[in-house]
């Protein structure tokens, strides 16, 4: 069944009824009013449930035609003129806050709409928040060219593309513009940051040599011994590598779970990128015997640590957290940044330039590489990595209550031998 009006010459159109039962409404578009409307088609195809709704959007729209026919400023022109940054602040984020957005049944975490935040103000805002939200919609080769400039430089770039299509369907639903113009067009441009990274980390990248590492043991024993790095900056490294664990699960100790007299160091935990306590990958809780050299330095970073906070009326307990700094933010005690022990190895790297480039989870994988090139089997590898197979340790080179001997420490053991 068809039911179709005409606008005037060359804009007509029709409200079919479909198999399923919903309205398809086709409007055919002249060509002196797609500009005003935002649109680039000769034809608009929208569906609705309901006949009466097809009917309402056909007299809306027609209406818009006919302000813009006469000469008179159509709503919809005077609605896509707003800022993407106003569109942003003003109507998008608390509809996004909502969950109304999204297709998904929850609103947002308060941790994600964190992250959204800081996403528009760092990379979005200041890419594309001084143009027009219809200026931007009918000049896609503006938003093509900045946006891959951003992919260039910023590897989490899906996240940019998803948030800045996200505001133009959003402007869409509210008739804001007529259609969505960029989708097909951002839907484009790859990731090309996060590209270039994963394919230049090649296999012989991943690890440190022997003396490699050495250099690195060496270079953070200098900077300690010439006060460049703190007493705790120096542990915390020493701990990361012996444990070969990931350095979330690191900043995530306290005291309660180290017992000195047992040589014993228990990950149960982890910190979030908003230092939060989570679950460690897999919800493992793995108990490692610790030497010698590693209890030492905890020992005394414990004492240290209770007297700097006491300098702020802190009482250390067995809940404090073993590592913790000042913030930018002037906040005393408070939990590492996800960044925190890459940016302490940068800082030394800059201090010695003849140190080859490396990250936490590069020592990570240095522990079990050496470990395995010394004899240790792949069982015994898998288990001080807390994998839940060695399929996984593979790609390095249930676990048990104790682990007799962490990879860290069997590659430091061959290399003073």
């Amino acid at each position: 069944m068809v039911f179709s009006s005409s606008i005037q010459k060359e804009n007509t159109m029709s409200i079919t009824k479909t198999k399923n039962g919903t309205y398809r409404l086709r409007v055919y578009i002249r060509e002196e009013v797609k500009s005003s409307l935002g649109v680039d088609k000769k034809v608009i195809e929208k569906r609705f449930k309901t006949r009466s709704e097809a009917k309402k959007y056909e007299l809306e729209l027609q209406n818009k035609i006919d302000k813009i026919l006469s000469g008179e400023s159509a709503l919809l022109e005077n609605n896509g003129s707003i800022l993407f940054s106003d569109f942003y602040k003003n109507v998008w984020w608390e509809s996004y806050k909502a969950g109304q957005t999204t297709s998904t049944t929850k609103p947002p975490s308060q941790a994600t709409i964190t992250g959204t935040e800081i996403a528009f103000r760092k990379h979005i805002l200041p890419l594309l928040g001084n143009y027009s939200i219809d200026f931007l919609n009918q000049n896609k080769q503006v938003v093509l060219n900045l946006l891959t400039q951003k992919a260039e430089e910023y590897a989490n770039f899906k996240v940019i593309r998803s948030y800045v299509n996200s505001i133009f369907d959003w402007a869409e639903e509210l008739e804001y513009i007529e259609t969505n113009r960029l989708s097909k067009t951002i839907s484009r441009i790859k990731a090309t940051k996060k590209i270039k990274l994963q394919e230049s980390k090649k296999d012989e990248d991943l690890y440190l040599s022997q003396e490699e590492l050495q250099a690195w043991f060496t270079a953070f024993e200098k900077d300690l011994e010439t006060e460049k790095i703190l007493f705790k900056d120096y542990v915390l490294f020493y701990t990361t590598f012996f444990l070969g664990d990931r350095k979330s699960e690191s900043y995530a100790l306290q005291w309660k779970h180290i017992n000195t007299k047992k040589r014993e160091i228990q990950l149960v935990q982890a910190l979030d990128k908003y230092k939060h306590p989570k679950s460690t990958k897999g919800n493992k809780k793995t108990t490692f015997q610790i030497p010698v050299e590693l209890v030492d330095l905890l020992q005394s970073w414990k004492k240290q640590q209770k007297t700097e906070l006491a300098k702020f009326g802190i009482i250390q307990s067995d809940e404090q957290y073993v590592f913790t700094y000042i913030d930018t933010k002037g906040n005393v005690n408070s939990p590492l940044h996800s960044d925190y022990l890459n940016n302490k190895m940068k800082s030394v790297k800059r201090r010695h330039k003849e140190l080859t480039h490396a990250t936490p989870h590069k020592l990570r994988h240095t522990g079990a590489t050496l470990a395995k090139q010394a004899g240790t089997s792949l069982e015994a590898i898998s288990e001080a990595l807390t994998h839940s197979d060695t399929f996984t340790t593979k790609t390095y080179v249930n676990t048990s209550n104790v682990v007799p001997m962490a990879v860290g420490e069997i590659a430091y053991r061959n290399l003073k031998k």
